[in-house]
């Protein structure tokens, strides 16, 4: 897929539309003839080599199960797998359009070895090359010779010319001052596009951490000078797990959000087993946290499994799927999707119940005003048939984008008389081109023109002068548990981080007297209109007072040291939790050891 040659809104969803292909990585060995000092692995199992038919099935899952189209094979260093190339073949036969590896080039410089890979039908190399000279690379790497192999490797894919060929570099202390440096070396051997990874806070990074951790705002300079090469049309940059505060002026280059899906997908059976044994991540820990990419969704996790043990929640949203009446969680309304309000009117629900509804058609209210009801409005239709009409006791939440915010201001004065009934609401788009279709631009001044006390909830205090900001409705989605066993669902719960909770700073912001209790703004509003209009709230006024009255204390997450929540609960109506699937990773280990034992005369491990 061709980049378009001009960095505009066009651009942008283009690179969405490359990070969101159907892709699935799996991981064929936890060996490595690499020694990498920031490698994110060294706390797995090591030397372990996936049995090939367990391989297979997992590419098959990602044929039959995911609607994957392109295969990441990874490790360790995938290629030291002794059916690498047969693997290739297998997931081109079950109809992968492109197979992909990221690899140190040791066995890709080999020339029989290279050419085996690509009769396989391998077709995208990633080389991660992370020092412009023998001395930096090999350092970096902790094996001497690494330097020469993979500048070798890089040279004869690319004269080859059939594999698309790019390269990753893991930015830490040692290299970030000569980022550009590196850069320029991969340009002059042919290399057009770059994956640029911060480093995290992950095994053996965390174990070297004073020797790779840095403060991106000592090093703005090169940084933003490597990014901008993404403005020439012949490259491609990417920014891999790179904080989203220092990326202002640059916000094309935030990472998709739908990145976190990868993250979330492997550690899956960590957090299937916090989820279902309360056992939290190995990698929680009050200095690592602060540093993490996946911190925010870690928060997101804690304080859903937090709102079931307090039954927190208001809404139990079940859309158009078939719902049970028991409300679980201290939900006090169902959340429903119906086509108008006469579908709505025919809902048979307890006394008592309330209801939460996005009707398709608007119609008049009467019908369903005998229970607490609350109607959301995201178009003018909606508007011009509730709002005058809005009788007592019902609430509307309206949806801010381009339709309604006009409507609102044409018809101030009838907003004012219904205020106390009102919430305006941002809504937070899963994909850039919502926020794009919908989101209107510059919501301060906006704010400033409606001139109205109106409750207001998605976006940060800063942007909504006048307003009076309140936290979001507590809303949970059925969607979230899964159908057979009533557990929270980890794809869904990562899906749903980024459709609702994954929100960005500008760096500005830490100078905000409302910085600890403020999330920031959606991350793709931020990626479509920049982290320019954020502005820090520096005088002690009414905006600051009234949330401090909300939260007297910051509200907690893993970045503060928070402690991790017990179980969480099942559905009413389901068992609660099994015992969480083991790791693969730990079962291969596990025999790989006990053979060894046995061996030796050892008795085996069974626990």
């Amino acid at each position: 897929m061709a980049a378009p040659q001009h960095r505009d809104l066009e651009y942008m969803l283009w690179r969405e539309r490359v990070a969101n292909r159907p892709k699935h990585w799996v991981r064929a060995v936890t060996a490595c003839n690499s020694r990498c000092v920031f490698c994110l692995d060294s706390d797995t199992p090591r030397n372990v080599y996936l049995e090939e038919s367990e391989i297979r099935g997992e590419i098959d899952r990602g044929i039959d199960q995911l609607g994957a189209d392109k295969l990441i094979l990874s490790g360790g260093e995938a290629t030291l797998h002794p059916g690498f190339a047969d693997l290739v073949a297998y997931a081109k036969a079950r109809g992968y359009d492109r197979v992909q590896t990221v690899t140190n080039g040791y066995r890709l410089s080999e020339k029989d070895f290279f050419e085996k890979c690509m009769q396989a039908g391998l077709g995208e190399i990633t080389f991660s090359i992370h020092g412009h000279t023998e001395a930096l690379h090999d350092r970096l790497t902790g094996t001497p010779g690494a330097f020469k192999r993979i500048t070798k490797g890089i040279v004869r894919a690319l004269r080859d010319g059939r594999p698309i060929v790019n390269v990753d570099i893991v930015i830490n202390k040692q290299n970030v001052a000569v980022l550009d440096k590196i850069v320029e070396l991969c340009i002059s051997l042919g290399i057009t596009e770059f994956d640029l990874l911060h480093v995290i806070p992950q095994a053996a990074a965390f174990d070297n951490r004073d020797e790779l951790f840095y403060d991106v705002r000592e090093h703005l300079p090169v940084l933003q000078k490597v990014f901008r090469l993404g403005r020439h049309p012949r490259f491609v940059v990417w920014t891999n797990r790179f904080p989203v505060s220092f990326l202002e002026g640059l916000e094309d280059l935030i990472q998709d959000p739908h990145k976190m899906l990868d993250e979330v997908n492997g550690r899956r059976f960590q957090l299937r087993r916090y989820l279902d044994e309360g056992a939290a991540l190995d990698c929680r820990h009050a200095e690592r946290c602060p540093h993490c990419f996946i911190e925010p969704f870690c928060t997101t996790t804690d304080r859903l499994i937090e709102a079931q043990h307090r039954e927190d929640f208001e809404v139990y949203w079940v859309g158009a799927t078939p719902h049970q009446r028991a409300l679980p969680f201290g939900c006090s309304s169902l959340g429903l999707q119906v086509p108008d309000m006469a579908a709505l009117a025919e809902e048979q629900l307890p006394l008592g119940v309330g209801i939460y509804a996005r009707v398709a058609q608007p119609g008049p209210i009467a019908a369903v005003t005998r229970r607490p009801l609350c109607l959301v409005a995201d178009s003018v239709a909606h508007l011009e048939q509730w709002l005058p009409a809005l009788a007592p006791g019902v609430e509307l939440d309206i949806e801010l984008n381009g339709e309604t915010a006009p409507w609102l201001l044409a018809h101030r004065q009838l907003v004012e008389e219904k205020l106390n009934q009102l919430t305006l609401v941002q809504p937070s788009h899963e994909q850039l081109e919502g926020a794009m279709q919908h989101d209107i631009p510059e919501p301060r001044l906006y704010f400033e023109q409606l001139a109205l006390p109106i409750r207001v909830s998605g976006l940060p205090t800063c942007l909504t002068p006048g307003a009076v900001w309140q936290p979001e409705r507590k809303l949970l989605d059925a969607s979230l548990f899964d159908a057979e066993t009533g557990r929270l669902d980890i794809t869904a719960l990562a899906r749903f981080h980024i459709t609702h909770k994954y929100r960005g700073k500008s760096a500005r912001c830490s100078d905000c007297l409302l910085d600890s209790r403020c999330e920031g703004a959606p991350i793709n509003w931020i990626r479509h209109q920049g982290l320019g209009p954020l502005s820090p709230i520096t005088d002690d006024d009414k905006r600051v007072r009234h949330m401090l009255e909300l939260f007297p204390e910051p509200p907690p997450r893993l970045s503060t040291g928070v402690a991790s929540q017990p179980v969480a609960s099942s559905l009413p109506g389901f068992p609660g939790p099994e015992k969480a699937p083991p790791d693969p990773l730990m079962v291969a280990a596990r025999a790989r050891d006990n053979k060894r034992r046995v061996r030796r005369g050892l008795p085996i491990i069974t626990d």
